[in-house]
């Protein structure tokens, strides 16, 4: 078999394979008599007609088959000789083949982008790494939001919650349902606004249209309201609560168990100094990546890339997809730039795996995942026994390696990039059938 390769763009090629006609001859009479056996002929036990009349009744759709099957043989065999390396399965383009001649198979590939690297050490990198101080301030903020409190209110302020009766008038009967709502100040139709200055008790008078009136009440009401008609309401204010949060100060430090806010902060941020620290290092890992494929682009195979968003947007809910084409999109093209970038550094570097290494990592993700290495091991033994924790062990060995030569600055802000319009991909049945 004769093998022939054209490339077309960086990731694509065309492969031409001529196949002998003795060669192919044969493996068709193979076949043939194969699928005979198979095939049922009107005067004959199955299997039992003469080849001419199975060919006669079924040629066409036996040669059809044939040849969709060969073409996998045929390709399976010049991948073997030749080190083929491709993604998806290869699309044939052309077919040629009359029984007696030689077959010829136009293929074409997908194949990995070449990556080539101008310089790895010495990289100025956009990075903005956590601040300990500011991550401390922030877990005293939500410290503090978690131990809020409900309290009882006698005059409603915008975004208290208030409880009380609503009572109403509908097809001449009168009803009265309890229900909440959030007091808010805006210019909004119905009690939220009205409520603002209240007081536990007071009775307010309202005409809501039908489709606010819904909203007010429960979700089981049951009840027949017209979204277009007008009602007359009356709210009597039965409860205020307000969710106080307690200020960050002295006393706060001292319910948390501090002598004071000083000493709360400085025992925080020495409980979260390493988190932080390896928090950055997998973030300057990223933002090196980045660096990385920003100065030395490559362009990303097209119909895999398609195949993988497409995979990626059956996942979720149809009437999700088109609302989150963008983010997937983002994610398929980062995780494929991040695959290959990180493929050519292992082989640009040479550096192979040890032990050594992946004890480093467990350590890094332990601190990450705010245990000890022993407790992690034991949790994540499968995992981390798998080939995928070896790579990421190695990329990580690699990159930091890297970071330690690297000088990290404030990155610039830049404009939200627009969305490529050949990135626009419909998961149709259509797509489905030729994935298939």
């Amino acid at each position: 078999m004769q093998t022939e390769f054209k490339q077309i763009d960086p990731t694509t090629k065309e492969i031409v394979l001529t196949v002998e006609a003795e060669k192919v001859d044969a493996a068709y009479q193979k076949y043939l008599q194969k699928a005979a056996k198979s095939l049922e002929v009107p005067g004959f036990r199955k299997g039992k007609a003469p080849l001419s009349m199975v060919t006669r009744l079924h040629g066409d759709r036996i040669k059809d088959y044939f040849e969709k099957d060969y073409v996998d043989e045929a390709f399976s065999e010049a991948a073997k000789e030749h080190d083929i390396r491709f993604l998806l399965y290869p699309e044939v383009k052309e077919l040629e083949w009359q029984q007696g001649s030689e077959m010829k198979i136009t293929l074409e590939i997908e194949h990995e982008p070449p990556v080539e690297f101008r310089q790895i050490d010495n990289l100025q990198v956009p990075f903005k790494p956590l601040v300990l101080e500011e991550e401390v301030e922030k877990f005293i903020q939500k410290l503090s939001t978690e131990h809020a409190t409900f309290q009882h209110i006698d005059v409603a302020e915008t975004g208290d919650l208030v409880l009380g009766h609503l009572s109403f008038e509908l097809n001449g009967t009168a009803h009265t349902v309890e229900t909440t709502f959030y007091a808010d100040d805006k210019e909004t139709e119905g009690f939220p606004g009205k409520i603002v200055g209240a007081s536990t008790g007071d009775r307010l008078e309202a005409e809501l249209d039908g489709k606010n009136l819904k909203l007010m009440l429960p979700n089981d009401h049951g009840l027949d309201v017209d979204e277009e008609a007008k009602y007359a309401c009356s709210f009597e204010t039965s409860d205020i609560t307000r969710n106080v949060v307690p200020a960050i100060d002295d006393e706060f430090a001292k319910d948390m168990d501090f002598a004071d806010l000083t000493e709360m902060r400085a025992k925080i941020g020495e409980d979260m100094k390493t988190r932080i620290e390896h928090v950055n290092y997998d973030g300057e890992n990223s933002a090196i990546l980045a660096k990385l494929y920003n100065d030395n682009q490559f362009p990303l195979p097209k119909k895999t890339l398609q195949y993988l968003v497409v995979q990626e947007l059956e996942s979720f809910d149809e009437r999700y997809r088109q609302m989150l084409q963008k983010y997937v999109i983002d994610k398929v093209v980062q995780d494929m730039v991040s695959m290959y970038l990180l493929a050519a550094l292992q082989k640009q570097s040479g550096t192979e795996f040890s032990e050594e290494m992946k004890d480093a990592y467990i350590e890094h993700r332990a601190i990450l995942d705010e245990k000890n290495p022993a407790a992690y091991r034991e949790q994540n033994q499968e995992m981390i026994d798998g080939e995928n924790f070896r790579e990421s062990a190695l990329n990580y060995h690699i990159l930091r390696g890297i970071a330690t030569t690297c000088i990290f600055v404030e990155p610039e802000p830049e404009p939200e990039p627009e969305q490529p319009e050949d990135t626009e991909f419909e998961v149709s049945k259509e797509t489905e059938e030729e994935q298939e």
